[in-house]
C-alpha cells in the first residue's frame, strides 16, 4: 500500500521549488503516491509538504529539494520527525479560519474540475442557474453578504438595483477602493 504525499501546485509554491520536490518524491525508494494540490495560501509554511496518516495530514513546511533527501533519509517521516508542524488542520493560524470560498484550497488539485465537482463544486452554481434573477437577489439579500468595503453596504441592495434599473445593456463595475458606490 502506497503512502500518500500532497505537494503544491500552485504558482507560489511552484516559484518555492514544489514541481522539483515531487519530482524527487518520485524517484525514492518508498511506496509514494504523490498527489499535486493547492498551497494552504500560506506563504511562510510553503512549500509545505502533506504526508497523509490515519490521524490526518501532518505538514512538513518550508520543504526544498535538498530538505527531501533528509526527510526521507530515516524512511517514511512520521508526526515525531522534527521537522514536522503536527496535523495541518491543527496549525492554529489555520484554526482561526472559517474558509468558505477558498475551504478546498490544499485538498484537491487546482486543475481539477472533476475533484472540484467530487468535493461540492458547481453546486451554488447549478442552484442559481434554477432560479429566475429576482430569486437569486432575494437569496444574496437573505444571506446577508455585504461588500468588504468600511461601509459593509448590503450586497442584495445593490443587486436588486442593478436588476430594477431600466436599460438595454447594463455593466458590471468592480469597486476597487473603498470608496462609496455611489
Amino acid at each position: 500500500m502506497s503512502t500518500r504525499i500532497f505537494v503544491p501546485s500552485d504558482s507560489t509554491a511552484r516559484s518555492l521549488g514544489s514541481d522539483e520536490i515531487a519530482k524527487i518524491l518520485t524517484t525514492l525508494p518508498f511506496e509514494l503516491e504523490v498527489v499535486r494540490n493547492g498551497s494552504r495560501g500560506l506563504h511562510w509554511l510553503e512549500p509545505l509538504v502533506e504526508l497523509e496518516t490515519a490521524a490526518g495530514r501532518i505538514g512538513f513546511p518550508n520543504a526544498s529539494a535538498e530538505s527531501i533527501h533528509q526527510l526521507f533519509a530515516g524512511g517514511i517521516p512520521d508526526s515525531s520527525h522534527p521537522k514536522c508542524a503536527g496535523l495541518v488542520e491543527e496549525i492554529p493560524y489555520l484554526q482561526r479560519q472559517h474558509r468558505l470560498t477558498t475551504t478546498r484550497v490544499g485538498l484537491i488539485a487546482p486543475d481539477s474540475l472533476e475533484q472540484y465537482r467530487a468535493q461540492g463544486g458547481f453546486a451554488g452554481l447549478e442552484k442559481a442557474r434554477e432560479l429566475s434573477p429576482q430569486g437569486i437577489v432575494e437569496a444574496v439579500t437573505k444571506s446577508g453578504l455585504r461588500g468588504r468595503g468600511g461601509a459593509a453596504f448590503p450586497t442584495g441592495i445593490k443587486w436588486q438595483t442593478v436588476l430594477d434599473a431600466t436599460a438595454e445593456q447594463k455593466y458590471i463595475v468592480c469597486n476597487a477602493d473603498e470608496g462609496d458606490s455611489g
